[in-house]
């Protein structure tokens, strides 16, 4: 019998290999914090609010909590989670999957999701057998398909859900399988997105398109984070991340936006940013950081932003990632004015023949001319 206490699904920032800050997230590759800064688990709090209110969910961060795998190990008897949903990272991927096998030996079905499963699905299903499902791409829709299906309830999943399932893929159909039938598994064939194990052999689905309109998603449940445990260099007091758009028009060959969005651009709109935004306002939080492949990738939306903030009168500080060559002196100053006022540069070097061989598509001089502008801007 499954505790009081237990969830439907624990989503998971595993214990950190080494007693040190890991930084796992969804499109980014994993390494230990030079900077000991700690990464909110944004896209955590996203997957559980798509599935809220229909199952119950709990988010354990335990580079936040710094939490060791004892402690977990308690946490996860705690929770008893029918669902185990986690990130993982090459460089931390065994560590990673000792949570996977403890929560399989608890009875949890298991599930992986970040970029090392999506480049090399079939190698980590292969070496870690504990692991029953890999989410390979953008896994929002995927992670909450497979969850209603398991659960037998693809017949009656949530409207706004079916909604943006059809909405993203013009070719969509239901899995036609509603739970295990005469103890036969379900075919999970037409579940895209979707590494499994079919009859004992590892199966990766056709990839699932993009979702087509960000601001479909639901807001993250950010109140389930440890908000008060985040914390970046140069900030005072505890910040988070938020979503502002995916992928990236440029084309560096280093970056790892060729696994994840790749080159499409989609945009959160500035009314539906700034609902956030005043979501985490009102949870105490006065600091943001703009997760993005590329911030500024749309002007429009950027100056759109800037001006509601300006125009409400919501007292935020907020940072954001950019390029030298996708800003202009007038954007900087109203980014300046909206509260922005730091930014990280991809400038990536100085030597023009490096940059070159790297695709990057800037020069020095437009670095020089950017940053000149920043300073101005404030």
């Amino acid at each position: 019998m499954r505790p009081p206490t237990a969830v439907d699904v624990l989503l998971v920032n595993p214990p950190s290999p080494d007693g040190g800050i890991w930084i796992r997230t969804q499109h980014r590759v994993g390494r230990r914090s030079r900077e000991e800064m700690i990464w909110p688990q944004c896209s955590l709090a996203q997957h559980a609010a798509m599935l809220h209110p229909e199952y119950t969910v709990a988010i354990v961060d335990c580079i936040a909590e710094g939490m060791g795998w004892s402690q977990f190990e308690a946490l996860l008897r705690e929770k008893a989670p029918k669902y185990y949903f986690t990130q993982v990272t090459a460089p931390t991927l065994t560590n990673d999957m000792y949570g996977v096998m403890l929560a399989k030996s608890l009875g949890a079905i298991t599930m992986a999701f970040g970029t090392h499963v999506t480049a090399m699905p079939t190698e980590t299903m292969r070496d870690f057998p504990a692991l029953d499902f890999v989410i390979r791409g953008e896994p929002e829709l995927t992670f909450r398909e497979l969850i209603d299906v398991l659960e037998g309830r693809e017949t009656d999943r949530a409207e706004w859900v079916q909604a943006i399932l059809e909405k993203s893929d013009p070719w969509w159909k239901p899995v036609g399988h509603h739970g295990p039938q005469n103890g036969t598994p379900i075919d999970l064939t037409n579940l895209k997105g979707l590494v499994w194990r079919k009859n004992g052999d590892i199966t990766m689905n056709a990839t699932r398109p993009w979702i087509a309109n960000l601001d479909d998603l639901p807001i993250p449940l950010y109140h389930l984070l440890p908000l008060d445990k985040y914390r970046m260099p140069l900030m005072k007091g505890p910040f988070v991340f938020m979503v502002t758009s995916r992928g990236c028009t440029a084309g560096c060959k280093y970056c790892i936006k060729h696994v994840t969005y790749q080159w499409s651009v989609r945009l959160h709109s500035p009314e539906r940013i700034l609902q956030e935004m005043w979501l985490l306002h009102d949870l105490g939080i006065h600091n943001i950081h703009m997760y993005a492949d590329l911030f500024t990738i749309n002007r429009e939306q950027v100056v759109q932003l800037c001006q509601l903030i300006i125009k409400e009168g919501l007292k935020v500080k907020w940072t954001c990632n950019s390029r030298v060559d996708y800003v202009d002196e007038e954007m900087l100053k109203l980014m300046g004015r909206a509260g922005c006022w730091m930014i990280s540069w991809g400038i990536e070097s100085g030597n023009e023949a490096i940059l070159k061989r790297a695709a990057k598509g800037a020069d020095p001089k437009k670095a020089k001319q950017a940053l000149t502008w920043a300073r101005q801007a404030g």
